[in-house]
């Protein structure tokens, strides 16, 4: 059962939907500065509770209080403050041109919400992926049920608290629990579902809404492949390649996962990669990288691990702590190159000709990220038209998620939609196009008796 505590008042999810209903249809998120004052509302609460929000992070996965921070809040307050200062922009009624037989009129397109909707949000970043839809969700002048992930209580409970604080319960409600929650609310009339995880639960989810016709963002991952050429600074490529590889301790959804590069220089990246774990994580690991979620999926990472294995330190396995760990001679069929690692763990796997190497990706399912090292821009772009991706980052990894101005998403398997800044406002609302027409004598009219019109019109409309 969900926590009814959460859903306000004791209220079952179907009285929360209902409530979210006659709430959106009595008009008040359609105004903007509505919206924003709810927005500043948030803001403000996530300020007074940094601490707790650093608190919570390090209970659910031990994240360091650096990665903490600037992933899960201060990128959070960035887009909030980053909506408001565009929201009237974003809302404003584009005017568009009429054809001349139109005329005289008046065309343009409103983006208008779409009503109550569904969010539902991982684990990996509890705060950051709950919290980033949501904003767009109010932005776009919509109601929202948000259910944080089960896996991270305790970031959940303080969402919960921190939504309870700052909106209404008929504009924004959190509730919780596990898998027969979100069977539950799939079964509600939401006009809108956004979510982010696995592709397994994003057919799931997909299916249930499709039943409905309701619209959906799925934000899904996969393996995001970084190939390498020749021609690169090796020290910098394998700071920026390991910065985004164990960040989180890889438990990121657009994380680079393997490497490919040339055979040539294989070995001197792997060096110095080797030595960037060591001065990173060596003597005080379990300080500076998160842990594992939970004992399942450490478990599941460390049995996908096989062949020669450079590791840095020791696992924890009663904390769920992971030692990083590289593959250096990892291949295509080993066990981890069959699933999405999540976890830190980097395979490296050496190429001759990038042709070949290139040949490999055709049919296979696009990722959400490809990552990409090259001075020379013939190798990026025949690469970029190789492989297609949600994103692409050249000589850097992550970076292009992270730019509120550009769209994030998925295509194919990684998922479907995109979201951030703009585009999440868009993905929340849609295009209402409207033209008034004006009620004197229309010259262009085509009414009965037809005869002798055709000609008229074929000379007119050339």
């Amino acid at each position: 059962m969900p926590d009814m505590e959460s859903t306000g008042k004791n209220r079952s999810i179907p009285e929360v939907v209902k409530s979210q209903e006659v709430f959106f249809r009595a008009g008040g998120t359609r105004l903007i500065e509505f919206r924003k004052t709810a927005l500043r509302r948030l803001e403000e609460s996530i300020q007074k509770n940094t601490d707790e929000f650093l608190s919570v992070l390090s209970q659910d996965l031990g994240k360091p209080e650096v990665e903490a921070y600037l992933a899960e809040i201060y990128f959070v307050l960035s887009e909030i403050r980053f909506t408001i200062k565009n929201l009237n922009r974003w809302a404003k009624a584009r005017r568009v041109g009429n054809p001349f037989y139109f005329l005289p009129a008046r065309s343009e397109v409103r983006q208008e919400p779409l009503g109550p909707s569904l969010v539902i949000a991982p684990w990996n970043y509890p705060i950051q992926l709950s919290l980033s839809p949501l904003i767009a969700a109010v932005a776009a002048g919509n109601c929202v049920v948000l259910k944080p992930s089960e896996m991270a209580g305790a970031s959940a409970d303080l969402l919960a608290k921190i939504i309870r604080g700052a909106f209404d319960p008929a504009h924004v409600t959190v509730v919780q629990g596990g898998k027969e929650v979100v069977e539950e609310l799939l079964t509600q009339p939401f006009k809108f579902i956004f979510y982010t995880g696995s592709g397994k639960v994003g057919k799931i989810i997909a299916k249930a809404a499709a039943e409905k016709l309701i619209p959906v963002v799925l934000e899904l991952g996969g393996k995001c492949p970084c190939i390498v050429g020749k021609d690169i600074d090796l020290v910098e490529a394998a700071e920026r390649i390991i910065g985004g590889k164990f960040f989180n301790a890889g438990q990121t959804c657009m994380a680079p996962d393997f490497v490919l590069i040339p055979n040539e220089i294989r070995a001197a990246f792997v060096e110095k990669a080797e030595a960037l774990l060591e001065e990173w994580y060596g003597k005080s690991g379990q300080e500076n990288l998160a842990r594992i979620i939970n004992a399942n999926h450490f478990e599941r990472i460390r049995n996908l691990v096989s062949g020669e294995v450079v590791e840095i330190g020791e696992d924890v396995p009663d904390k769920d702590w992971m030692a990083p760990r590289i593959l250096p001679e990892a291949d295509w069929d080993d066990p981890v190159m069959q699933e999405e690692i999540f976890g830190p763990v980097l395979p490296v796997i050496a190429y001759d000709d990038l042709d070949e190497l290139l040949e490999r990706f055709t049919g296979k399912a696009s990722p959400l990220a490809l990552y990409l090292f090259s001075r020379d821009e013939k190798f990026q772009e025949k690469v970029i038209a190789a492989i297609p991706s949600g994103s692409v980052g050249i000589n850097d990894t992550m970076k292009q998620a992270t730019n509120l101005k550009l769209p994030f998403g998925g295509v194919g398997n990684s998922g479907m939609g995109r979201y951030r800044g703009e585009a999440g406002f868009e993905a929340f609302s849609y295009a209402r196009s409207i033209t008034k027409r004006y009620l004197i004598k229309d010259v262009f009219a085509a009414r009965p008796p037809y005869d002798g019109l055709l000609e008229k019109m074929r000379k007119i409309l050339k």
